[in-house]
């Protein structure tokens, strides 16, 4: 028997053959889950940003970017950060996402990433510090690292206080400014603690110093910090001061010009209302940190332990000059003292 196609069947069956040659070449894509989630994460922080929940939705969106590393996570967690002012985490995080060149959000957005990450950097600055090898170095109470350090570090802009520490050395610390955008060079050279046993090998004692010399000060770094802290307390409590001064003529300005708390108020009114409340707060908290900062401080002064000198050791009359050193006589090793009196 033969079959005829008529010409309908055979369109039909062309159509039929091309769909199925279509069909056999695509391959269905999904998306991995921890990806569909981590779109879903990141518009749920966007929404909380939206509404000014700025701490809720850097958490989601260091959720997403656990779930799914992508540069757009990383940009939405570094846009979070720089609301809140975490601006080193920030510039990093920027940074990390503007280097995926690549990604088709980050080249869409680019633009308005560069803008942040230059706001960004208005806060931030550059920290060298050079000085004696092996000293530890502290910004505000915080390690950074130890001497020499091979790059500069990268803190935010502002008044700081720079430590270094080294053992057998005596701490300094000063109160430096880190400019904003710039860079801040600090130099530091540690004074050694003084040596009072004798050197060389024949137990003779070292040459006779002068009072300056063997006078040691352990408490020296305390009261510097106390009275630093005091001297904080006081600049508060001299802002409170202020603040207590100028809310007085905003509040006597008010009384002459406006009609008085509990009716409509002019804008210039409700205007001095807000700046009268602002410096109520101001004054308030000065106040308060000023006079902890004041105590403290002075308590620290007070209690530091006072100056020593070698001539005033338990035991040793005044003008007595010992020291000790290693000793060979009589063929053996031995510690060998010498002092004159």
């Amino acid at each position: 028997m033969r079959y005829v196609f008529a010409p309908r069947s055979r369109r039909a069956l062309g159509a039929l053959l091309v769909l199925a040659a279509v069909t056999a070449n695509v391959r269905p894509a999904f998306a991995a889950p921890d990806d569909v989630e981590a779109e879903a994460l990141i518009a749920r922080g966007i929404d909380l940003r939206e509404h000014g929940k700025d701490d809720e939705a850097l958490a989601v969106f260091k959720k997403a970017l656990a779930k799914s590393p992508s540069p757009r996570a990383r940009a939405q967690v570094a846009l979070a950060e720089q609301a809140m002012g975490l601006w080193l985490f920030a510039e990093n995080d920027l940074l990390l996402a503007l280097a995926a060149d690549s990604d088709a959000w980050i080249v869409k957005n680019r633009s308005a990433l560069e803008g942040a990450l230059g706001v960004v950097r208005r806060h931030i600055g550059s920290l060298e510090v050079r000085g004696t090898d092996g000293a530890e170095i502290m910004l505000d109470g915080v390690r950074l690292g130890v001497l020499p350090a091979g790059s500069s570090f990268r803190v935010e802009a502002g008044r700081r206080t720079l430590e270094l520490r080294a053992k057998g050395f005596h701490p300094s610390a000063r109160t430096i400014e880190i400019p904003a955008g710039g860079v801040s060079r600090e130099t530091v050279t540690l004074v050694a603690l003084t040596v009072e046993l004798g050197e060389g090998g024949g137990g003779s004692p070292r040459a006779p110093m002068s009072p300056r010399e063997t006078d040691r000060d352990p408490g020296r770094g305390q009261r510097v910090l106390g009275w630093a802290f005091a001297g904080t307390g006081g600049a508060l409590l001299i802002t409170g001061g202020v603040g207590m001064l100028v809310r007085k003529g905003i509040v006597d300005d008010y009384n002459d010009r406006c009609p008085g708390l509990g009716i409509a108020q002019p804008a210039d009114c409700d205007g001095r209302i807000d700046s009268a409340r602002t410096w109520l707060t101001v004054s308030i908290v000065s106040f308060i940190a000023g006079g902890a900062f004041a105590v403290g401080g002075i308590t620290l002064a007070l209690t530091a332990p006072r100056r020593e000198s070698s001539a005033s050791a338990p035991g040793a009359p005044r003008g007595v000059r010992v020291g000790c050193g290693p000793s060979s006589e009589r063929g053996g090793a031995s510690l060998g003292c010498s002092g004159s009196f």
